[in-house]
């Protein structure tokens, strides 16, 4: 089968329907038109010697941002990945906040990361890198809280002593 169909499919007649509108809006289009052109050879332009202003093309210009507002990029990640993929996880957004920026730390922090990642000039294995950084990281946050978790229901007097240290620091 696979050699039958190795031979047969380039013989066979495609007919598109769009593939004539996609000509006709090819040849309407006149590419020329668009190019640079040179009217004059060795013409220099006169500019006036006194101090002028220049004008800004557009008085009002608009960025994607919509204005003139600052925004901190790394706010702007962290809201923007929190928004999508913690709707449904409770804890607030400072929390969450303080949980990728622990996490951006860690990686940073890694032994490997300045020679394995940031000086690493091919894209392929510095992807490999930054994900074996970011499976460290995430399982030295995953056990962190798991010793914390079983420390506080093991040992009461560890419970006791925290329990206090809490109630001292709400009061």
């Amino acid at each position: 089968m696979f050699w039958f169909l190795k031979f047969l499919i380039p013989k066979l007649i495609i007919k598109d329907p769009n593939a004539n509108q996609i000509d006709a809006l090819l040849e309407s289009v006149d590419l020329s038109s668009y190019g640079l052109e040179r009217v004059k050879l060795n013409h220099s332009i006169g500019l006036d010697a006194g101090e002028t202003e220049l004008e800004p093309q557009n008085p009002n210009p608009c960025s994607a941002y919509g204005g003139n507002e600052e925004h901190a990029p790394l706010n702007e990640i962290i809201l923007s990945f929190n928004e999508r993929w913690f709707q449904d996880w409770g804890a607030t957004p400072e929390e969450q906040r303080i949980k990728f920026i622990t996490i951006a730390d860690g990686i940073k922090a890694h032994p490997d990361f300045p020679e394995k990642y940031q000086k690493n000039p091919d894209v392929h294995t510095r992807i490999l890198a930054f994900e074996k950084k970011f499976e460290d990281v995430m399982l030295k946050s995953q056990r962190n809280g798991l010793e914390l978790y079983k420390r506080r229901t093991n040992d009461p007097a560890f419970k006791a002593a925290m329990q206090q240290s809490l109630r001292q620091m709400v009061a």
